[in-house]
């Protein structure tokens, strides 16, 4: 079954117990962040993501799992210099479009260990929206 958009996004966090609270309003925070990212950020980010593309091609496992993930999900195999091509092409309307339509959608929950702190599902669902 092929679906649309079969994206996962995720963010884990850890923290003492009694800053739980806390924890989740800073990752709230942080991801309504992402709808307004300026240029200088983005230029960090694509620099970033294209030095770390790049430097796990130096090892010929990840290499060669690489290839053959693309061949199977994809029946092609891109190069790096397609890849880094794709990042650039990102504008932050792109990301902040992608960011908005992320932070709209049901959030999955889990917490483990002493929860007292820990925000009702709603509550985290709301700080998701308003950022």
């Amino acid at each position: 079954t092929s679906y649309s958009d079969s994206g996962l996004f995720g963010v884990y966090g850890v923290s003492q117990p009694d800053k739980a609270g806390e924890m989740c309003a800073a990752i709230a925070k942080t991801l309504g962040g992402l709808t307004t990212v300026g240029k200088d950020e983005m230029a960090k980010a694509k620099a970033m993501l294209k030095g770390r593309l790049l430097r796990e091609l130096d090892d010929d496992s990840v290499l060669v799992k690489d290839m053959g993930s693309q061949l199977l999900m994809a029946g092609r195999y891109g190069s790096p210099s397609d890849f880094c091509k794709a990042i650039d092409a990102v504008s932050e309307a792109d990301l902040s479009a992608a960011a908005k339509k992320m932070l709209s959608s049901k959030p999955t929950v889990a917490a483990f260990g002493d929860t007292h702190t820990v925000p009702h599902y709603s509550a985290i669902e709301a700080a998701l929206k308003a950022a």
